[in-house]
């Protein structure tokens, strides 16, 4: 089974990468946002999840080690295959993960291909397994969300996946829900 790619880009679409390692070229899946990024002759390093079914192989490859284990995480859930838990991965991890530790599946279903009782079984299962990522700039992610404020900011017009990756960037002493009301419309504007 492969578990890490090293190679350089020959070829590339907008949800795969063809990655050449030792005169092979693998066709490996990727986030739309990986694969966008990425660029033609230029080298990449990959953890892959190799998908075995009956009537194929595919490769799915990813950035960071945490991202493949959070893949990982989500095809353990009934109902959620490697085309479904990659859409997934096109939100921030911490994103993603924050709202299933705060059961929002109305953040989930957001996500192309994912139902509510498929957000409700990630939630499900995932919730007491998931311990919270950090964000790019090494911040811990966000693991309580003020409710209140983000039912302010919605009756404001704001969505709830806006709201929240905002949150992420919100200083610690601020926690007052007029206060985080205040800081977003500064912010965002």
């Amino acid at each position: 089974m492969i578990g890490y790619i090293n190679g350089l880009i020959i070829d590339k679409d907008e949800k795969w990468l063809l990655v050449l390692a030792q005169n092979i070229g693998y066709k490996v899946f990727t986030t739309t946002d990986l694969a966008a990024n990425a660029k033609v002759d230029s080298k990449i390093q990959l953890y892959i999840h190799t998908a075995v079914r009956e009537d194929d192989i595919s490769l799915y490859g990813f950035s960071s080690k945490e991202e493949l284990q959070f893949y990982e995480q989500l095809l353990g859930v009934s109902g959620v295959g490697p085309k479904v838990a990659l859409d997934i991965l096109t939100t921030p991890i911490h994103l993603t993960q924050s709202a299933i530790i705060n059961s929002d599946t109305g953040l989930l279903t957001k996500i192309k291909g994912l139902g509510k009782k498929t957000a409700e079984r990630i939630i499900l299962e995932l919730k007491n397994k998931i311990i919270p990522s950090t964000t790019k700039d090494g911040k811990p992610a966000i693991s309580h969300v003020n409710e209140d404020a983000v039912l302010a900011l919605e009756s404001l017009g704001y969505e709830k996946f806006q709201i929240i990756k905002a949150m992420v960037d919100l200083p610690s002493d601020i926690t007052e829900t007029e206060d985080i009301v205040k800081y977003f419309l500064k912010t965002s504007s």
